[in-house]
Formats: C-alpha cells, structure tokens, sequence
C-alpha cells in the first residue's frame, strides 16, 4: 500500500494491513466497490486467531493461480498453509482492528449490511461470515494482554519501530476500546442483543484498565516494556510525551472531562512545531531494546521525533471531538503541503503531496520533508477532516451533523453524497462558537435529524450553530 511514489521505491512488495485497512475505512464515500474489494481482500488474510498478515498479496488466495512455496521477505514463515501464514511472533498488536472500523464505515457510508454474510475462508483454518471475522479481532486483542491488562505491542504497534514484544501499547488499548464501541453500534442496529451486551461490558473493563493503567497525572503513557518500565512519563527525560496514544486516547472515546483536556494540553505543549506535531518529545538519545528500534533512530527523524505525517490528523480529529476548533485547525494549517509553499528551500518535497514525514525541531534541517506520496496521511487527512471538523458523519439510519470549526468562521458550505441522494449543506457560525448546534432545517423545515432520502433527490440542510 505504501511501497512506491514518484520518487521513493520500496524493496517490498504487496498490501500492507494497517494502511490498507485505514485505506478502505477512511474514504468509502469516494469509491465503495473499492473499498468492500479491498475488505474482502484483508478478510482472506485474516488468521483464524485474529490477528492479520501483516504484509500480504491478495494473489495468494486466488484459486484460479497456482501458488509458488516461497517466503515472504518481511515475515517469518509458519509451516502450514503454504509459507505465508506467519505465527504470532510476526504479528502487529494494531493491524486488524483497523479492519472493524473498515467495516463499520463501509456499512454506515452505503447501507450494504449483505456484507457481513459473505462466508470467508481464514488464511490459516477454518471460515465464518464476516461479522463473526470481527468477533475474531476484538476476541484476539482482549487475549493478547499483558501484565496490566493491556494489549501485548507484539512486533510492533502502528509504530514499527516500538517494538515492545510482551511489554504493552497504549495506543492498542486505546484502539481496541475504540473497535469494541464501533462492534458494539454495529450489533445494536443489526438486532443483536446478545453480542451488544457482551462487547459492552468487554469495552466497560477495557476502560477502566486504560484509566487505572495508561494515566500519568498529565497525560496518558505511551505503553510498558516487558520488564515493566512505563514508557511516557512526567519523569522520563526521553519520550516524555507521545502523540498517539494521546490522540487516541481521546478519539477512542476513553478520555473525557478533564483527563481529555490535560492530555491534548500536552499534545499543543510539548509536540506543536511549524510544521506539524512531532510523534514523541524529547527524541529518544539512548539506546533501549526494551523499548525497541525507536531508540536507534537519529533524533528528529522518522519514527524519533519527527513530523510523521500519518497520525497528524488522529489529533485533528481527536481536538474536534473535545470541541477545540482553533486548535485543529491550527494543526491542520501546520502539515498542509499548501501552507508550505512559500518555504520550499526547507521543504524540500512537492507542495502538493503529504509526505511521510518532515523532520523534527531536534533536528537542524526542521521542515525538510521526506517521502513524498508514501503515507498514510490522505485518507485520514480527508476523513478527520470530513467528518470531524466540518463534522459531516454518516451513520447507519441517519446523517449527523456536528462541526467543529475555527470561531472566526462564519459559516461554510458542503455537497455530500451520501446513498444516491445529494445533500447541500449550509452551515452558519453566527455567534463565533467552535462547536455546538443550535437548530437544523431540511428542507425548510425544522427537523430533529436527517433521514435517508430517494435515490436522485436533492436535499437541502440549514445547519445553525450556537
């Protein structure tokens, strides 16, 4: 998924899980065949325990070709199903959760729930419908636990240079939290009480490990080693603050009140540069193999405190939920190639494509950018972007609006197609407030929510916020 640009080849080849999975749920409004192609495609690479392939070609689970025994150069091979079907040893903790919210946001942009019937084959043994995939995944994450009771980093988290083995990942906790509520939404519609009930109550004791666990009095830690060492706190003088779990802290729906407050504090605080938000600060200087490939890493680039372009838009989207506009917005400003134009000199990169990182303010080219194309950074920037901060949400029976915006805007406009019909949406900022709905019209009239429409038909929405 993230092998090649203009100018930046990998030495890999085939789909990566993570990146293609946040692919498929980041942008189904824009083409869904796509995205349910590329689902199906990450279900066949889904291992009967739960855990994905981290790097997979959908060509291995095509019949109608004759598959060669051979290894695949990122992973180590199993013997079993072919040599592709690597053990958990290989596995990363964050990979096939990414999967669920993939399958919810399918679901909520077309209404095609028949997806979750289709009957797969996983990679290794076995098969079940897609639905029962997902309990699969939620299953895996609340097994892999360490000994705090949050979920093992594995090879790697979404970071792959923290490499924590048996020790912990915040961030996965959190994102599991967050899989386990999108499961829970999912279940409710469909009728499913029973399964509803139980992932609830899985999702209740996930928080509660999360807020007796991952809080450091100022912001939430990064994760554990195996040998019990929080990594991220007030007391650490390298990787004191870290954006991913921070960010999801929030966006998982974890943190609130004043814990949500503190933490996007820190975010604006310690990680905040001209060009977007550094991944830790300060950079790690000393080499922890606990910790993982991190601490190898020149500080200022890349995973070691970098702009690492990707999980920006996780903050962006996390400062809207807390209804901070004028900081997400800042944010936002900060990574746009756009606003970079005039600094080309340091850039150094095309002004019209996020790279997949800039380097960080430890280091003495800040602002040169890297890796033009090969990020992750698109889809979630417009996602975040979309319905976060412009605040335009489809769900299953209904499409929710709830901006998050700068107080100086006074009001902007949308067209959104969503189910065959074309909605066009004005939303107003009389006051100067950053999020807040005051009233909603449908055409003309005042309504409580905005149903599904008619193939074909124009809808017209008034959004006033206050």
């Amino acid at each position: 998924s993230r092998f090649s640009s203009f100018i930046e080849v990998g030495g890999r080849t085939g789909l990566g899980y993570r990146d293609t999975a946040q692919d498929a749920m980041t942008i189904p409004g824009a083409d869904a065949d796509a995205c349910k192609n590329r689902i199906i495609q990450l279900m066949q690479a889904l291992t009967s325990k739960g855990y994905g392939l981290h790097l997979f070609d959908p060509r291995w689970f095509d019949k109608t070709i004759k598959q060669d025994d051979y290894k695949s150069p990122t992973v180590i091979p199993t013997l079993g199903k072919g040599s592709y079907v690597h053990g958990i040893e290989d596995a990363c903790s964050d990979d096939a959760l990414w999967l669920v919210g993939a399958v919810t946001s399918y679901i909520k942009e077309t209404g095609d729930k028949s997806l979750l019937d289709i009957k797969m084959e996983y990679c290794d043994e076995g098969e079940a419908d897609i639905y029962d995939h997902l309990k699969a995944i939620l299953d895996f994450s609340g097994r892999e636990v360490g000994a705090t009771g949050i979920c093992k980093g594995l090879r790697a988290d979404w970071n792959d240079c923290l490499n924590l083995g048996g020790g912990e990942s915040a961030m996965v906790r959190f994102l599991h939290y967050w899989a386990l509520d999108q499961f829970v939404e999912l279940a409710k519609n469909l009728g499913r009480k029973e399964d509803a009930e139980h992932y609830a109550a899985v999702a209740e004791k996930v928080r509660n490990v999360c807020e007796t666990q991952l809080w450091d009095g100022e912001w939430y830690i990064r994760g554990i080693t195996k040998n019990g060492k929080k990594i991220g706190t007030q007391s650490d003088e390298e990787g004191k603050v870290h954006l991913e779990s921070n960010s999801w802290a929030v966006l998982s729906g974890v943190a609130k009140g004043e814990r949500a407050e503190k933490c996007l504090a820190a975010i604006d605080k310690y990680l905040y540069t001209e060009y977007g938000l550094i991944l830790n600060a300060p950079p790690f200087k000393t080499v922890n193999m606990d910790i993982g490939f991190v601490t190898r890493v020149y500080p200022g680039i890349k995973e070691n405190g970098a702009v690492f372009s990707h999980p920006n838009p996780w903050a962006w989207a996390a400062e809207s939920l807390a209804g901070n506009g004028n900081r997400a917005k800042k944010y936002y400003d900060a990574l746009s190639p756009y606003n970079q134009n005039d600094k080309i000199e340091v850039r150094e990169a095309e002004p019209y494509s996020y790279c997949q990182f800039i380097y960080g303010n430890a280091h003495h080219a800040h602002g040169r950018a890297r890796h033009p194309f090969m990020t992750g950074s698109a889809g979630w920037a417009y996602f975040s972007t979309t319905q976060y901060m412009l605040g335009i949400m489809p769900s299953y029976d209904e499409l929710t609006i709830n901006p998050c915006v700068p107080s100086d805007w006074k009001q902007f406009k949308v067209t959104k197609k969503w189910r065959g019909a074309t909605y066009h949406i004005t939303v107003l900022n009389p006051n100067g407030v950053q999020k807040g709905v005051k009233s909603l019209e449908v055409n003309g009239k005042l309504a409580e929510k905005i149903g599904i429409f008619a193939s074909g038909e124009n809808v017209e929405v008034k959004v006033i916020m206050g």
